[in-house]
Order: structure tokens, then sequence, then C-alpha cells
């Protein structure tokens, strides 16, 4: 009988980090912020951004783009066709270890990125940068996006997440 606890008690163990994995099927969150989120929810959590500039979007999402930068961390949000007012984060790049990403900041080792994540949907060496970047696809229900992790040395010193629109 105690043989029995002991052996569940290990499977449970070692199955742990299995269960731990977050998926990435609708991005992450940026300090409790999402891909969807407005403006004003983005303000709310976060405070005044640094800086905040408008621009006409590519043609891909039409409208108006609207880019908010608080240090270490950029929010690209675009207009709501039917409402020009209301804005949607739709990306974010983040930079500085001030922020979590649902789980991990920057510095964090390639290893943790792999623990909280899960393995990831391919991987390559950035063409200008020359460092590894992984890449995580979002579903296409719930995106579809990508997210993608940039190391130096094993240490992660960019996440950059977007809702693809073409």
């Amino acid at each position: 009988m105690i043989m029995r606890i002991i052996i569940a008690t290990i499977a449970l163990l070692l199955a742990s980090p299995m269960f731990a994995q977050t998926s990435l099927k609708a991005g992450p969150e940026v300090n409790g912020i999402s891909l969807g989120a407005t403006r004003e929810e983005v303000i709310r959590k976060l405070g005044k951004p640094a800086s905040q500039t408008k621009k006409t979007a590519d043609e891909c999402v039409g409208g108006v783009e609207m880019t908010l930068r608080y240090p270490g961390l950029t929010f690209r949000l675009w207009d709501d066709p039917r409402n020009a007012k209301k804005f949607s984060v739709g990306a974010f790049e983040v930079a500085s270890a001030k922020w979590n990403v649902s789980g991990v900041k920057i510095g964090s080792s390639s290893a943790d990125v792999r623990k909280i994540f899960g393995k990831r949907s391919s991987e390559e060496i950035d063409s200008q940068s020359k460092l590894p970047v992984w890449y995580y696809e979002m579903d296409e229900e719930e995106g579809p996006g990508t997210t993608n992790f940039t190391f130096k040395g094993g240490k992660l010193i960019k996440i950059y997440t977007m809702w693809l629109m073409c």
C-alpha cells in the first residue's frame, strides 16, 4: 500500500511540469494585458505612457495605428472600423525585465521559457542580429498570430507578439 502511494506521488511530480506549461494559443499577457485589450485598459493598468503617437496604418490593417510607449515596452493598437475612437492592442514588444510576460521576464533563460511555454513551433537565426529566435504560433480561431522570443547567450532579450493581419 505504501509503495503504491510512493509510486503515485512520483508519477504526479514527474507529470507536473507538463501541466504547468502555458499555452500561447491566444498569445501571452504582459502584466495582465493581452492582445485585444483596449487603450483604456492599458492605461488603467499601467498608467500614462511615456509617449503616444498616431499614424495611418499600413494597407494590410487600414485605418489608424496608435503606439503607446513605456520604458522597455511598446504597444501597437489599431482603431476599430466600426468605432474610430476605440483602439485595441494588436501587438506588443517587451525589452525590459520590468515587465512580466505570462511568467517570464527579459533575462530569463531559454530553459525557463521552454518550461513555461513548452515546445516552440519553430526556431531560426535572425538574419540581421544573428541571434536565435523561437516562434510560437497562436490558434487560428483565437489569433491568428505569433509570439517570438529572442535570445542572446541563452538569455531572453526580447519578446514580440502580434496578431497577423494579412
